[in-house]
C-alpha cells in the first residue's frame, strides 16, 4: 500500500486537510525555498489541530543540518511529537555533517528524513552514499517548484535503483516534486512507500491555496490505483 503525503502551508490549510485521509500531513513555508521552516507558533497551532495525524515538517534550508538551529528545531519538534522531521541534503560533499547531525539526535523519538532534489544532479552513487547515512528514511524532491517535475528530471532506471537502496538498507523512501495528477499512476508503478504532494492539491493558477475538490480527487486516485496494484499482485 503506497501511502499519500499532503504538504501545507498554514493553520488554516490544516483546517481544510483535516477531513482528508492523508497519511502523512507535511508543514512548510511554502514561500522560503524547498524545504522553508513554517515557524515555532505556526507548526505548534498545527500539531495541536492535528494530534490524532502523522506529522512531518521541514527544518529549512541551510547546506547542512549540523548547526545550532536545525538541533534546537528537532528537539522543539520532538517535544511537540511530530513523527518526522525533514532534512534537506543539498550538497553531497557535506554527508559528513549530516553523519554528526543525526548522531546528535540519534536519542530523539522524531524520525528523520533526507531529502535529495531531482534537479541537483542526482545520480546512483550519490544515493549509495547517501543510503549509508543512518537517515530513517529518504525521498526525492524538487528545489524548483515548476511545471518540471522528479518523474520528468530522474529517468526510471533511477527512480527503481533509489527505491531499491532505500530498501535494501532497511529505509523507508518517497517521491516528490511537482508530481501532477495526471502523473500518479505513473509514479506508483515505482512502488515507493509514499508519494508526496503540493501543487496537485492546489487550483491549476497556482500552488498558494489548497482545494477541497483537488484532495478529494488526489485520494480517490491513489485508493483505485492501490486496489488495482494488489488485485494485480495475488
Amino acid at each position: 500500500m503506497i501511502r499519500s503525503l499532503a504538504s501545507i502551508k498554514d493553520f488554516n490549510e490544516a483546517s481544510i486537510i483535516s477531513n482528508y485521509n492523508f497519511d502523512i500531513v507535511d508543514i512548510k513555508n511554502i514561500n522560503d525555498g524547498a524545504l522553508g521552516y513554517a515557524g515555532d507558533k505556526e507548526i505548534k497551532l498545527i500539531a495541536n489541530k492535528l494530534n490524532i495525524k502523522s506529522l512531518s515538517v521541514t527544518a529549512g534550508n541551510d547546506t547542512h543540518p549540523n548547526i545550532d538551529v536545525i538541533y534546537e528545531r528537532a528537539e522543539f519538534l520532538n517535544s511537540l511529537y511530530i513523527n518526522y522531521i525533514k532534512i534537506g541534503i543539498f550538497d553531497i560533499d557535506h554527508l559528513e555533517m549530516h553523519s554528526i547531525f543525526l548522531k546528535k539526535i540519534s536519542h530523539l523519538n522524531i524520525k528523520t528524513v533526507g531529502v535529495l532534489f531531482a534537479d541537483n544532479n542526482l545520480n546512483i552513487q550519490d544515493i549509495k552514499n547517501l543510503c549509508k547515512l543512518s537517515y530513517d528514511g529518504l525521498m526525492i524532491d524538487t528545489i524548483t517548484k515548476s511545471n518540471i517535475s522528479t518523474l520528468d528530471i530522474c529517468n526510471s532506471d533511477l527512480i527503481y535503483s533509489f527505491i531499491s537502496e532505500c530498501h535494501m538498507a532497511n529505509k523507508f523512501c518517497g517521491l516528490s516534486g511537482s508530481i501532477k495528477h495526471k502523473d500518479i499512476e505513473n509514479a506508483m508503478r515505482f512502488k515507493s512507500d509514499f508519494i508526496g504532494f503540493r501543487g496537485a492539491l492546489c487550483s491549476s493558477q497556482t500552488r498558494d491555496n489548497i482545494e477541497p475538490t483537488q484532495c478529494q480527487n488526489i485520494l480517490s486516485t491513489i485508493r483505485n490505483i492501490n486496489q488495482k496494484m494488489y488485485q494485480e499482485a495475488v
